[in-house]
């Protein structure tokens, strides 16, 4: 037990890097870029919310939707592939066991990317703090309402709570697919730009499937789907989250274990 704490420590301080630093900054860029022209108006006039920033960017926003995600890969996506690259991969195994590296790489950068897109997240946050959360419009809100309207008029602390962990879980779930996509693409570049792709990809076959606004993960994970009430909707893109991040971990771990077992992977 003691040997794995000391492993996740070392891990963890190779996450939190500079990429680590320019990843939360790319996120609050994203998240605010998709309401650049009237944030920067509300900005010089005193005026706007901050549930318009994040309600506008979850309705639309490019940036939110898919550059986002880009960021949860910053910190340690392409760990695996530097250390392929140098030759230092079987030394570490030697030292620490093959499914015990690969556990601890997957649970370290999934946890780094969750942390990238939450800090972001509460940097736009405390950017913003000058405007007021709501505006009169929303105070006939439902419990129920997309965009998490009834929660910022009537809980605006647990609203910002609401909106860091789904940013977390989204974190989280790009970071686990950009690390599984360095298992069969030696590209860094490829996998760093493999989120936008799988969120578009993600995006269309979600529309393709003709799954219901409502209950799209991708809506739900951006704040624009509320599913009974917003702490609901928070343990339903919990569990949702996981259930992904554990497979996509266990072939992860599988198909590593396998290839230095055969020597396809050294």
């Amino acid at each position: 037990r003691n040997r794995m704490k000391r492993i996740l420590s070392a891990e963890f301080k190779r996450a939190i890097n500079i990429w680590f630093a320019l990843g939360i900054f790319g996120v609050a860029f994203s998240i605010c870029f998709d309401s650049w022209n009237d944030l920067i108006r509300h900005w010089e006039n005193n005026v706007g919310t901050v549930h318009y920033i994040f309600a506008n960017s979850a309705f639309g926003g490019m940036c939110r939707e898919h550059l986002l995600p880009v960021f949860a890969a910053f910190p340690f996506a392409v760990s695996f592939i530097r250390e392929k690259r140098s030759k230092a991969m079987p030394y570490i195994v030697l030292r620490e066991g093959k499914r015990t590296y690969c556990t601890v790489k997957y649970v370290v950068n999934a946890v780094s990317g969750g942390v990238v897109i939450a800090l972001g997240t509460a940097l736009v946050l405390l950017l913003l703090i000058k405007f007021p959360m709501a505006d009169s419009d929303y105070l006939d809100a439902r419990i129920a309402d997309a965009f998490h309207d009834w929660l910022v008029v009537h809980h605006p602390v647990q609203y910002c709570a609401v909106q860091i962990f789904l940013g977390f879980f989204r974190g989280m779930l790009w970071s686990g697919a950009a690390l599984l996509v360095s298992v069969y693409i030696e590209d860094v570049f490829v996998v760093i730009v493999s989120p936008y792709v799988g969120s578009f990809v993600f995006t269309q076959l979600n529309r393709l499937l003709q799954i219901d606004n409502a209950y799209r993960l991708d809506n739900i994970l951006t704040g624009r789907s509320v599913i009974h009430s917003s702490w609901s909707t928070v343990i339903i893109a919990f569990i949702c989250t996981m259930l992904i991040v554990f497979v996509m971990g266990m072939i992860f771990v599988r198909k590593i274990v396998r290839g230095l077992g055969n020597g396809t992977i050294h």
